[in-house]
């Protein structure tokens, strides 16, 4: 199944918008930039905070699309949240796994290609938007509120991995 997309631009405002969501076009110097901010700030939780915003802001964008669509298969609520990613220009992902947890493999991967540009590889993965973004993607396809699985990447791009990988255990 192909999403079914419009995208527009509201010439007064400047606004672009995804299925009348609000969208910000990045680069990777944006999002490379807004890792390393969460990341230097880790110790006041930056990380977590840019992981549970990211999650809090595709919600209901995933949500919003599966309501209008009726999808009802968690395998296709998920394949959502896969084309999305994509779609937004994050990189490439595969899927597996149910309502318990799975993992989520990255074949390519903005953020870690961002970060490499502009910082070289580092000794431990960098994409927390990622996670939160796993996280709103198996939230919204098992119909479970926020904070419902607990992500972690286990292989990295940016660490010199081939894929980055994510584990996905239900809380």
């Amino acid at each position: 199944m192909a999403l079914d997309l419009e995208f527009t631009f509201d010439t007064n405002t400047y606004r672009h918008y995804m299925n009348g969501f609000l969208s910000v076009m990045h680069c990777h110097h944006y999002m490379g930039l807004l890792t390393k901010l969460a990341d230097d700030f880790d110790d006041l939780g930056g990380t977590n905070i840019l992981a549970q915003t990211a999650e809090d802001t595709i919600r209901p964008l995933l949500d919003d699309y599966i309501t209008k669509h009726e999808l009802i298969s968690p395998k296709e609520k998920m394949d959502v949240g896969r084309q999305y990613y994509s779609v937004m220009g994050m990189g490439k992902m595969k899927i597996s796994g149910g309502q318990n947890g799975g993992s989520v493999e990255l074949t390519t991967s903005h953020i870690d290609q961002g970060w490499i540009k502009k910082w070289k590889k580092t000794d431990k993965p960098v994409n927390f938007w990622t996670l939160g973004y796993i996280c709103a993607m198996f939230c919204a396809a098992f119909d479970k509120p926020a904070r419902s699985y607990d992500v972690k990447e286990t292989a990295s791009i940016v660490k010199g991995d081939k894929i980055s990988k994510f584990s996905i255990t239900a809380n």
